[in-house]
C-alpha cells in the first residue's frame, strides 16, 4: 500500500514523464505494482535486467548502469537498498544523485534493511522510501510497513489515496479533502495501536543496542557465512551470489546450488535448520543480529555441509509449499 502510495504521488507530480524505472531483480510486489500502474496509464516500464551477469555482479545496480537508461521523460526509479534474494546492498546516495540530476524521484525500499543497516536519509539525500517492520525489525508476522517523505517534497506530493486521517482538521468532518500539513497528510486510516505497540517495544530494542552495532554484527556473522561456504560448501556446488565486501551487503547472503529448494526443504525437516528458498535456485541465509550467535552460525553452516555432502537432502520428495 505505501509503495502504490508514493508511486502514485511521485507521478502525479511530473505529469508530462511517461517513463518508470526498476530492476529485474527488485522485489515482486514492487514490480507488480509498476506493471499494474504502466497498464493503466500508458507508462513506459524500463526494467533493468540485473539479473544478467554481464550487466551486474550480484544483482547490484550501478550508478554506471542505471545512467544508460535516464532521460527527461523518468518521472521516477525504484530500488531495493538491499536486493531481497542476493543481499546486495546498493549505493543509496550515487542513484538518488542520478535520479535527481534528471529531475526524477527515486523511491527506496528498505524492507530488507530497516533494522540491519545504518541507514543515513538525510546524509544520502533520500526524498521517498518504504519498508515493513517484520524482517530485521523482529515485530512480528503482520506488524505495520512504513513511508517516508522527506520535508523538501511532503507539500509537493498527494497520495493517490486521500484518506479521513490525512485530511486538515479530520474532526470537522468537511465535504472535501483538504491536505493535513507534514507526513499526517500521508496518512489513510486508523493503524492497528497493538501492531504499533509491537513495533514501539522492537525498535526500542534496536535503539537500545545501537544500529551501527547491529551492523556491525550482520557484517561479522555474514562474513562467517562467506567463510563457511569457502571451506566447506565451495565444493559441494554452491555458488555465492552475495557480495564479499561487508560495505556492499546486508544482513542475508543467497548460496545458489541447482537443487536449491531441495536443499532449503531438507534443511527444515532434516537438520531443524529455518532458510528461505528463493527462486529459481537461491538458498537464503540470515543472522537475526538480537538474537543469533555465531555459535548457531557454525552449527547451522555444519548441518548443510552434512547434508548436501551425505546426500541426505534427497530424500525429500515433496516441495509443495505455499511459503517458501
Amino acid at each position: 500500500m505505501n509503495f502504490y502510495q508514493l508511486a502514485g504521488a511521485a507521478l502525479a507530480a511530473r505529469p508530462d514523464r511517461k517513463t518508470i524505472i526498476i530492476d529485474a531483480a527488485n522485489f515482486p510486489t514492487d514490480r507488480y505494482i509498476l506493471q499494474g500502474y504502466a497498464k493503466e496509464r500508458g507508462l513506459n516500464l524500463v526494467i533493468i535486467n540485473n539479473e544478467d551477469p554481464a550487466l551486474s555482479q550480484h544483482e547490484r545496480v550501478t550508478p554506471e548502469l542505471l545512467e544508460k537508461y535516464m532521460s527527461e521523460d523518468v518521472a521516477f526509479v525504484t530500488f531495493e537498498v538491499i536486493q531481497y534474494r542476493a543481499g546486495a546492498r546498493n549505493d543509496i546516495k550515487a542513484l538518488t544523485d542520478i535520479a535527481r540530476k534528471y529531475g526524477a524521484f527515486a523511491i527506496w525500499d528498505c524492507s530488507h534493511a530497516i533494522g540491519a543497516i545504518d541507514l543515513q536519509f538525510d546524509k544520502d539525500g533520500v526524498d521517498l522510501a518504504v519498508g515493513c517492520t517484520y524482517k530485521f525489525g523482529f515485530s512480528g508476522p503482520g506488524s505495520p510497513g512504513w513511508l517516508y517523505v522527506s520535508k523538501r517534497v511532503q507539500k509537493e506530493l498527494q497520495v493517490p489515496i486521500q484518506g479521513w486521517h490525512a485530511q486538515e482538521n479530520m474532526f470537522d468532518m468537511g465535504p472535501t479533502f483538504k491536505k493535513a500539513e507534514g507526513l499526517a497528510g500521508f496518512q489513510i486510516a486508523t493503524p492497528s495501536i497493538i501492531a504499533l505497540r509491537s513495533v514501539q517495544s522492537s525498535f526500542g530494542i534496536i535503539e537500545e543496542a545501537g544500529i551501527t552495532n547491529i551492523e556491525a554484527k550482520c557484517a561479522t556473522g555474514t562474513q562467517m557465512m562467506i567463510d563457511l561456504y569457502d571451506a566447506w560448501l565451495a565444493d559441494l556446488g554452491f555458488t555465492l551470489n552475495t557480495p564479499r565486501e561487508a560495505k556492499w551487503r546486508g544482513g542475508h547472503v543467497s548460496l545458489v546450488h541447482p537443487d536449491g529448494k531441495q536443499i532449503a526443504f531438507a534443511l527444515r525437516q532434516l537438520a531443524n535448520v529455518i532458510p528461505d528458498y528463493r527462486a529459481p535456485n537461491s538458498v537464503r541465509l540470515a543472522i537475526s543480529p538480537l538474537q543469533n550467535s555465531y555459535a548457531e552460525i557454525w552449527d547451522g553452516f555444519s548441518r548443510l555441509k552434512d547434508l548436501v555432502a551425505s546426500g541426505d537432502y534427497k530424500k525429500i520428495s515433496n516441495t509443495n509449499s505455499k511459503v517458501t
